[in-house]
């Protein structure tokens, strides 16, 4: 019976051997014997890596490359399998304590926020596979409709993981936020954490159901923040003190108990406006013990996933649907997280065992933020700078030496030599 040969590349050898010993705590195990189940994670990733326009184009390059030989029909059939979805969905999931372990958490800092764990959530749409049904729109027009998935990003550690592909059919061409939230089991949004933890979820206004926010704050332990929209009407029951002499309070204008027009019980409306163009930002949430500035400060940092999405799409190239069932699909998105944070845990052992850094990218980002600060910046605009994504240079260089036998001294002098250069 065939088993998984490792990649000879160093370079990849590193980027997955997260993966690699997550695996052997990973649920649904097989021993396929046309591809076993190593070579078809490491598939999936190498997949996403590369610039391939099509299966067959990167079905193709993958072998020619020297690594395991495959056929189109037994690719797309494997991204189809359901137990291969859950095996990679428990590989990615067993990354998450990892990365609890390794990554810098900026959240630390503040003691307020200790006994939370703290996301941020969102969906995110690919184009049409090539073989999607045609769908009516409103007009009786047949059109292919993008696939619509939903994401969760742990903001401590920037861990990602897929809850939920859009369902479409019938009259549906697209899924509503809310809906995905309802159908999504509240220890998936609590991210799996321990009972007894409490969770802070961040979401845009699509999110927002005060009956259920109000359900799973006083059943599950998780809150949401959201920003308020424009239609909503709210009466004030009282007002909140706050230190307004506290550099972190900086832009906070209120803090209020408030009841939604609609009913659904009281909720907490912070206000804030930003010191350097005096745009104000309402937000609504569940989260009543916190200090205002707190709850700004978090879901200031909900556009960490928006970031993310735009790392999938304007550096990883992936734009368009791999194949059209609905399990290939979340397959995809399962690969695009694996990818996301393997690719974290690359970085931090590039910087720790090495001190690689992307100087150039840390110097400009300090100098925006000393700019920031002179046009009158609050404490809230400026703290908790991080790397939100990974820089072109460096999915280049992964994907450069993703089948290069260099030697792994070579390959970091050259990741040196990228850095190096504006």
């Amino acid at each position: 019976m065939p088993s998984y040969i490792p990649s000879t590349s160093p370079v990849f050898t590193r980027l997955i051997a997260p993966l690699v010993a997550a695996y052997k705590l990973s649920e649904r195990q097989y021993h396929c014997i046309e591809l076993t189940d190593l070579d078809f994670l490491e598939m999936g990733v190498v997949r996403v890596l590369s610039d391939s326009k099509t299966g067959r184009d990167f079905v193709q390059r993958h072998a020619d490359h020297g690594r395991k030989e495959v056929s189109v029909d037994l690719f797309f059939k494997a991204i189809k399998s359901a137990r291969r979805l859950t095996n990679a969905s428990s590989v990615n999931l067993a990354l998450a304590p990892l990365m609890s372990a390794r990554c810098d958490d900026p959240f630390l800092a503040i003691k307020e926020l200790d006994s939370f764990a703290i996301y941020a959530g969102d969906g995110h749409y690919h184009g049409a596979a090539a073989h999607d049904k045609k769908l009516a729109s409103n007009r009786g027009e047949l059109r292919k409709y993008p696939t619509g998935h939903f994401f969760m990003l742990d903001l401590r550690t920037h861990h990602m993981r897929h809850i939920a592909t859009a369902e479409q059919g019938g009259t549906r061409k697209s899924e509503h936020d809310m809906r995905v939230i309802k159908r999504t089991a509240v220890d998936t949004l609590r991210g799996g954490q321990p009972k007894g933890r409490k969770v802070i979820m961040a979401w845009d206004p699509a999110g927002i159901d005060f009956s259920y926010w109000q359900k799973v704050k006083s059943s599950y332990g998780l809150y949401f923040i959201s920003r308020e929209k424009q239609n909503m009407s709210f009466t004030v029951v009282s007002e909140r003190e706050f230190d307004v002499n506290a550099a972190e309070n900086t832009g906070v204008i209120s803090d209020e108990i408030v009841v939604p027009s609609g009913g659904g019980g009281k909720f907490r409306r912070v206000t804030y406006v930003d010191t350097t163009d005096g745009t104000v930002y309402t937000y609504i949430t569940t989260e009543m013990t916190l200090p205002p500035w707190v709850i700004v400060l978090i879901y200031k940092h909900r556009w960490d996933i928006e970031k993310v999405f735009d790392e999938f799409k304007s550096k990883l190239y992936e734009r368009k649907s791999w194949a059209s069932s609905v399990t290939a699909k979340t397959a995809h998105a399962q690969f695009l997280c694996l990818v996301h944070n393997l690719m974290i845990l690359l970085e931090d052992l590039i910087l720790r065992e090495l001190g690689v850094e992307n100087d150039k990218e840390a110097d400009r980002k300090q100098t925006r933020k000393e700019s920031a600060l002179k046009r009158g910046a609050s404490f809230i605009a400026t703290a908790l700078q991080r790397f939100t994504v990974r820089p072109l240079k460096f999915i280049r260089w992964l994907r450069n030496f993703t089948y290069c036998e260099a030697p792994w001294g070579h390959a970091i002098e050259r990741l040196r030599r990228n850095f190096a250069i504006l």
